[in-house]
């Protein structure tokens, strides 16, 4: 098993059963901690399926030297060989592109390591940082509208928008070398 993957300074940290209270403490003095630390135990955890095969990695990210995040890919099927993706940034880090630099790492988990087919992600309509940061990723298309699927920060149900990229337009828009596993 891999411990981290690196490109274009952003390096993604798997976090795993024996690094958890580590990577909580790195989580620890910021003005969002409290809301990332949240996010790291609500949606960052390993996962396994009955056949004990892992279904979600979350990962700490780092822009060069600094703390930036989570991101995370969740295997939703295996059969399907079908997963989505997300990220948590802390405030101070969003702008810097981290969300979208850090999708080629979890492009290269997902198709070249793991042998899926399907990457999805989505963001609730209102959300307008989020479907930049999607539209800036290359590959992701949009499929549609899930309507009222979403719950929005004023907690309540709002269309989000889907979209996905497939196997074959990875490996056609991304060269599978620059990415680092360590």
């Amino acid at each position: 098993m891999f411990r981290a993957l690196t490109s274009d300074h952003i390096t993604l940290h798997l976090i795993n059963e024996d690094n958890l209270a580590e990577v909580a403490e790195l989580f620890q003095g910021y003005p969002d901690s409290r809301e990332m630390l949240a996010a790291l135990f609500r949606n960052y955890l390993p996962e396994y399926d009955r056949a004990g095969r892992r279904l979600t990695f979350g990962f700490y990210s780092y822009l060069g030297r600094e703390l930036a995040g989570l991101a995370l890919l969740t295997v939703d099927g295996w059969d399907e060989k079908a997963a989505s993706t997300g990220a948590d940034v802390f405030q101070h880090m969003r702008g810097r592109g981290v969300t979208p630099r850090s999708k080629p790492h979890l492009f290269y988990l997902a198709f070249e390591l793991l042998g899926l087919n399907r990457v999805a992600t989505g963001c609730c309509v209102s959300n307008l940082s989020s479907k930049r940061s999607i539209e800036k990723t290359r590959g992701f298309q949009l499929e549609g509208l899930l309507r009222e699927s979403g719950i929005n920060e004023q907690g309540a149900l709002e269309d989000e928008y889907l979209y996905a990229i497939l196997r074959r337009d990875w490996q056609q828009l991304y060269d599978p070398t620059l990415v680092t596993v360590i």
